[in-house]
């Protein structure tokens, strides 16, 4: 919507992107020169050289300037200059921003060789390219060669990190030990800090973190290892921290297993707090609910220096969608498979590598190999003979999910989907406690408020429920604007989230929601008569379903509004009626275009088959009798079930030819999308696959007469002749279902 407004005004084809300043500044810049502006761009006047005339003209200038300039540059932009009142510095504060004329330095995450240590650039080129043997005759040659760095501070342990060689990284922690394994670099990364945030390699990392224990005596053991994973860069981040950041899922689950506690626990729980926001983003749950679990006590806001980190862990989780079963947008077989997939208890609980016990993993894992023909004999001796039976068909079911059903891609796939829900649900549980003991301060801290309006707009049901159910206040937060989480639910059009108003626990709030209005003097119903998301929309077949749908939506938030909501007039003096009509021409438009498409093609098809059915009728198999006319298979009774389906082809299909050119001359005035043109098309559609499917009935009829006897080639005649019906079922029953559910089942 941002877009087409913006190309209507005629100065820029889009709004202002990364990619597209240099077309997004030519239009602009001729807009500008076109209409006499250009020059209070390029110039600022001194005040003081010009009589208040001369100023007050160019103030005039600049303010139209501004004004262009602000309004092509798109609403994302506009945040950033909008504290401008100069042309020139709005200008020019865009093009430093977006110009590709910028300087080219070195990629500090690859580092660079000094030139003042040339004698160990050759050493660096080696590990780089992997030539070990070259480098280990250098370091040999030199012991100090082996500490040396780059002008970023990199080691050779370093390099090899970055260039991924597991096998040189090794042999430098062997030769380097704890010095090389603990020497950071200019940014104050270690080699396991770098290969925590670049490359996310589990394996190089336990290179490191499994040679550097040394003894130092029978009784006594040094454990650098442990003060490795402590060690912060400049900007004090630790390695998990890094990793998290990064979404590198195994690395994360790797480090965090042996990361010390302290180091969660410190400045009141502040890299705990960052690494459960950074885990839920990237999607590492099992990390995620780990922390919840093992910190009870652990706040759920920080305090972050980059803008990245910003968001607090109940905001990242709200506004991630399809994570939660609502967002899933499973068709009938995916759900299917969904519903029959089930978890072994041991899997809840270890998900992709990460045990949720860090303290015990050995004796986890000494369990795990323990004999189960055992542990199951055990237990059903002390089952009754039908929890022995449902046990056994669990087991059953397991075994042939485990051996056949997850070999397929598509289903170990909505196997591990179905796993990232469970975890997301039971994050959302450990949430939902937290937050019964917060006061208001800390729900504001920790953004519940903000999370709640953006699990409205995602229609996030579950965390929208789980949170009110927490505390029943956070269901009644609003925006700057005024709008709340039903407002929003109607705006992005979250059917679920909607359906909450009917909730009994909403009933004594339920009139003062009806009455609501935001900050523009919007009702529901105002709200409701916007164009909705391209997200909902793009979810419907066509533009005619997609208009059916808006006007369900319209209906629908008509019946719950207070009766004078429905005349009252916005901030711009328009009724909901009013901007529904205004909001949704270009959709009555497209939607026109889709049915006439839709119905000039079928059209087509059923006018075809009228055809060959009505020459068929006067055409029978085997012919007539020369003396009376009368067909020859007459008492036949395959000539029977011939003749009733070459009736029933023809009637169905000039049914369906006179249905579809109804809609081809329909009016297409908004109401007739709710119920007239889908029906139509609906019955249309029907009528068309009875004919199809009565034309192969008569077609195999046919064949049966004449092929008496040959039943092998009529067997594989009447295979070849299903293909058609086939092939329409499945490429038209989504559209026909759709239609059926939308007009006929919705209320």
């Amino acid at each position: 919507m941002t877009g087409t407004s913006i190309a209507a005004s005629g100065i820029v084809l889009e709004p202002l992107t990364k990619d597209n300043y240099e077309n997004w500044s030519c239009l602009v810049r001729n807009y500008l020169v076109g209409h006499g502006l250009w020059g209070v761009v390029t110039s600022i006047p001194e005040i003081g050289a010009r009589s208040k005339i001369e100023y007050e003209i160019w103030n005039r200038k600049n303010g139209k300037a501004l004004h262009i300039i602000q309004l092509t540059c798109g609403p994302e932009n506009l945040t950033h200059i909008r504290d401008l009142h100069i042309a020139k510095e709005a200008w020019n504060k865009l093009g430093a921003t977006y110009s590709s004329d910028l300087q080219a330095d070195p990629d500090i995450e690859q580092g660079v060789v000094d030139d003042s240590l040339r004698q160990y650039k050759s050493l660096h080129k080696y590990i780089e390219s992997g030539e070990w043997k070259d480098a280990n005759s250098f370091i040999k040659s030199d012991s100090t060669a082996i500490y040396s760095t780059s002008s970023m501070g990199r080691t050779v342990l370093h390099v090899a990190v970055v260039a991924g060689h597991e096998e040189i990284v090794k042999k430098l922690v062997k030769e380097g030990k704890d010095k090389l394994v603990k020497m950071k670099d200019n940014r104050g990364y270690t080699a396991l800090a770098l290969v925590a945030e670049l490359t996310g390699n589990t394996n190089i990392a336990k290179c490191m973190t499994t040679v550097v224990y040394r003894k130092i005596s029978r009784s006594e053991t040094v454990n650098p290892f442990r003060d490795l994973l402590s060690m912060k860069t400049n900007d004090g981040e630790i390695p998990v921290l890094l990793a998290a950041a990064k979404g590198h899922k195994e690395m994360t689950r790797y480090l965090y297993r042996y990361t010390p506690t302290e180091d969660l626990r410190d400045d009141n729980y502040h890299n705990g707090v960052l690494l459960l926001t950074r885990c839920i983003t990237a999607e590492i749950f099992s990390v995620a609910l780990n922390l919840l679990q093992q910190f009870p006590k652990m706040p759920l806001a920080h305090k972050s220096h980059f803008e990245s980190d910003c968001v607090q862990p109940l905001y990242a989780l709200a506004r991630m969608p399809s994570v939660f079963p609502s967002g899933s947008g499973y068709g009938f077989i995916r759900q299917f498979f969904n519903d029959i997939l089930r978890f072994p208890e041991k899997e809840v609980r270890e998900f992709s590598g990460i045990i949720v016990s860090r303290a015990n993993i050995a004796k986890e894992e000494t369990q795990h190999k323990a004999s189960f023909v055992g542990r199951l004999c055990g237990r059903m001796l002390n089952l009754s003979p039908v929890k022995q039976l449902g046990r056994l068909l669990i087991l059953v079911h397991m075994s042939f999910q485990n051996w056949v059903l997850l070999k397929f891609s598509g289903i170990r796939k909505i196997y591990n989907q179905k796993m990232t829900y469970r975890l997301a649900l039971e994050i959302l549980s450990c949430l939902h406690q937290r937050i019964q003991e917060f006061k208001e301060s800390e729900l504001r801290e920790a953004s519940a408020y903000d999370a709640m309006l953006q699990a409205a707009k995602h229609g996030i049901i579950e965390f929208i429920d789980a949170m009110r159910k927490g505390n029943p206040d956070l269901l009644w937060a609003i925006d700057k604007n005024k709008r709340g989480v039903f407002s929003h639910a109607i705006l992005n059009r979250r059917k679920a989230v909607f359906e909450l108003i009917h909730d009994s626990t909403v009933n004594g709030r339920k009139e003062i929601v009806k009455c609501r209005v935001d900050a523009f003097g919007n009702s529901m119903l105002h709200l409701a008569g916007y164009l909705g998301p391209s997200s909902d929309l793009d979810r419907r077949s066509g533009p005619a379903m997609q208009m059916q749908r808006e006007i369900l939506w319209f209906k629908a938030v008509e019946e719950i509004v207070h009766p004078k909501c429905k005349e009252a007039k916005n901030a711009d003096d328009k009724k909901p009626r009013e901007l529904f009509t205004e909001g949704h021409k270009e959709l009555v438009k497209a939607g026109e275009k889709w049915a006439k498409d839709t119905a000039g093609s079928f059209t087509l098809v059923a006018t075809l088959i009228t055809t060959i059915m009505f020459a068929a009728a006067f055409t029978v198999p085997g012919g007539n009798n020369q003396d009376n006319g009368v067909p020859l298979f007459l008492h036949d009774i395959t000539f029977d079930a011939f003749i009733i389906a070459d009736a029933a082809s023809l009637f169905t299909s000039s049914t369906s030819v006179l249905l579809f050119i109804g809609i081809l001359t329909a009016r297409y005035a908004e109401k007739d999308f709710l119920k007239s043109l889908p029906l139509r098309l609906l019955f249309a559609l029907i009528m068309l696959f009875f004919s199809v499917i009565s034309m192969i009935v008569a077609f195999c009829a046919s064949l049966a007469m004449l092929l008496k006897g040959h039943h092998r080639v009529i067997i594989t005649a009447m295979s070849f002749a299903s293909v058609p019906v086939i092939v329409l079922v499945p490429s038209q029953l989504r559209l026909f279902l759709e239609i059926f559910k939308s007009t006929v089942l919705s209320n």
